[in-house]
């Protein structure tokens, strides 16, 4: 469902800074299905694993360091190869990048349309770029919260690409988790039971983020916001694998629930993510540092521990497909394509099993 008119708040009243020409921008954007960025990719990524000098697997489940390699100096074959890389391991990170935000966003577009996001603040340049800056000043903090980027829009993110300008002396690290693993957690019942269901997205404002007086100063919105209906378990096009595709940030209901029952199935899905601290990477950053992560594959959390520190980044969003679900697909596991090996807690209490239950 669009909202037509003047955009509500949550506490009733109207948004009055729509960005009529971001809007019309945005809407052939949302028509673009399965760019499908990585496709072309070498499945050994020899192009671009052969040109770094040094790769770090952060974690068994996710997360890839690459050293000896500038962003800004990527053939178009290493652009696939990373892709590819990107949507596998979920994560992969970059340190001393002299990466600039016009070819960061050049990059992004080697992938796909750039996102117009619908809140953009008032000082930003680009509309298809955010900056992100938080200080002593700061009521709010861009990145609270488990979350994927996006995941409201029509045609959600595919990849993020994020560059650290200046950073506190201690603190501010992200940290990710995987959307694959979390699928693969799960009992193969339950699995049954979620793969045939869509949930509602939304951005709505939320009174406990900041004072609507504060958002309607910083912040003006570009276009009207829409609810959208997406499935619980996706498959990602490029890797084939399951995702569980739930956040707490945008997933507000399950379609065909009531709300006990909506509520009691999204906490424990949500929670379920947030509380697997078995299939996170933690990233402490330094200045000129870069990740790139797939939306799809990755839940994403910052930490605003630093204040009164200040924290600068840069980042653009690039947009992928309409979310679908192939019931031929596999998770990764079952795939192959993880580097780990389920370890035994994930199924020893089915059916009660650590409880001696006899059946």
């Amino acid at each position: 469902m669009t909202v037509e008119g003047p955009v509500q708040a949550t506490n009733g009243q109207s948004h009055a800074h729509v960005n009529p020409k971001a809007e019309a921008r945005f809407k052939p954007a949302c028509k673009v299905l399965n760019a499908l960025a990585g496709k072309k990719a070498d499945p050994q990524k020899k192009s671009l694993l052969d040109a770094v000098t040094k790769r770090v697997d952060l974690s068994p489940v996710l997360g890839t360091e690459l050293h000896g390699i500038q962003l800004s100096q990527l053939t178009e074959q290493q652009k696939e190869d990373l892709a590819l890389l990107v949507s596998e391991r979920g994560v992969v990170f970059f340190r001393d990048q002299d990466i600039d935000l016009d070819q960061q966003q050049e990059l992004g577009k080697s992938w796909g349309p750039l996102h117009v996001h619908p809140i953009g603040r008032k000082d930003e340049a680009k509309e298809d770029a955010q900056i992100f800056q938080t200080n002593e000043a700061s009521k709010i903090h861009a990145g609270d919260g488990w979350h994927t980027d996006i995941s409201f829009e029509e045609v959600p993110s595919a990849y993020a690409i994020l560059k650290l300008l200046e950073v506190p002396p201690v603190g501010g690290d992200t940290i990710w988790v995987s959307t694959y693993a979390a699928y693969d957690k799960l009992s193969p019942s339950f699995r049954d039971t979620i793969e045939h269901l869509t949930a509602l997205h939304n951005a709505e404002v939320r009174p406990c983020v900041a004072p609507y007086s504060t958002l309607q100063y910083l912040f003006y919105l570009s276009r009207s916001p829409s609810d959208i209906l997406n499935l619980l378990v996706r498959t990602h096009p490029t890797t084939g694998w399951k995702i569980l595709f739930v956040n707490s940030g945008f997933t507000k209901h399950i379609k065909g629930y009531t709300k006990a029952e909506s509520d009691a199935l999204l906490h424990f899905l949500t929670n379920h993510i947030a509380t697997s601290d078995d299939i996170k990477v933690r990233f402490r950053w330094e200045k000129n540092s870069v990740a790139i992560w797939d939306n799809r594959a990755t839940q994403h959390l910052a930490l605003w521990d630093y204040y009164p520190n200040t924290r600068h980044a840069q980042r653009v969003v690039v947009l992928g497909e309409r979310p679908y679900y192939d019931p031929k697909s596999k998770s990764q596991l079952e795939a192959g394509g993880a580097l780990y090996q389920a370890p035994p807690q994930w199924t020893r209490d089915i059916d009660g099993g650590k409880l001696g239950y006899k059946w």
